[in-house]
């Protein structure tokens, strides 16, 4: 697992060259990022990754982060359990008070350098209040102002974050996934802040090495496994 992780590492150090000459260039040709320490509007999406990435995040928890934890994952089961469709479970999620757990009281995110791609790859070109906006409060008139002032030739439309990055993210975490799977012939994603919390409180990559259906046997006895926190591939 630690070669897992160390190369999870270089990975992100090679997205984050790429990202900031993305950039660089994008606001060349007059674009604008506007994300920044505090901001915290995206940390109250859904944020999945792969394992080893939620491992580097374990590694990096201090005690007060496990405690945060702790008091988290109660309320993000709950709202996974009761949660019919993915449809709900990115709305109930959104809605939860501090869904972060790794957000600072600055709304600074406290596990920057080992954040995953998800995190790394969500760069607004709006000003972060749209990145609060709950969308099915706007009008009509409302909503055409937002898709109208979105550059549609860098962003994911119909979001407002950019595009590139976020196809470059997917294709290191696809390939950190394919890696976990040639290794230990099966590869976990899920929930960031579940996937940490499996480790940190069920040290669940030492049961790695035995295969796929302890891992899941593992998790269903202990009622840890929902659609919406951890997939097993």
């Amino acid at each position: 697992m630690h070669q897992l992780t160390h190369d999870v590492q270089q990975r992100q150090q090679f997205f984050d060259q790429l990202c900031a000459a993305w950039s660089s260039e994008y606001r060349q040709r007059g674009g604008s990022i506007h994300c920044g320490e505090g901001c915290g509007g995206c940390c109250s999406l859904v944020v999945n990754c792969s394992f080893p990435e939620a491992l580097r995040v374990a590694g990096a928890l201090t005690a007060e982060h496990h405690s945060r934890l702790r008091d988290r994952v109660a309320a993000i089961q709950e709202t996974a359990d009761r949660s019919g469709d993915l449809k709900q479970w990115l709305a109930a999620y959104r809605r939860l008070p501090e869904a972060c757990p790794f957000l600072n009281r600055s709304a600074a995110c406290s596990i920057y350098p080992v954040r995953p791609f998800s995190c790394r790859s969500l760069l607004s070109t709006l000003p972060p209040d749209w990145c609060v906006t709950d969308f099915s409060g706007l009008t009509s008139e409302e909503k055409h102002a937002f898709t109208a002032a979105l550059d549609r030739t860098s962003v994911a439309f119909p979001t407002n974050y950019a595009a590139t990055p976020q196809e470059i993210g997917q294709e290191l975490e696809e390939a950190t996934l394919r890696q976990m799977e040639t290794v230990y012939g099966f590869s976990i994603t899920g929930s960031l802040p579940w996937l940490v919390w499996l480790e940190a409180e069920y040290h669940l990559s030492r049961l790695l090495p035995e295969g796929r259906e302890t891992v899941q046997r593992y998790l269903a006895e202990r009622k840890l496994l929902n659609q919406f926190l951890v997939v097993i591939l």
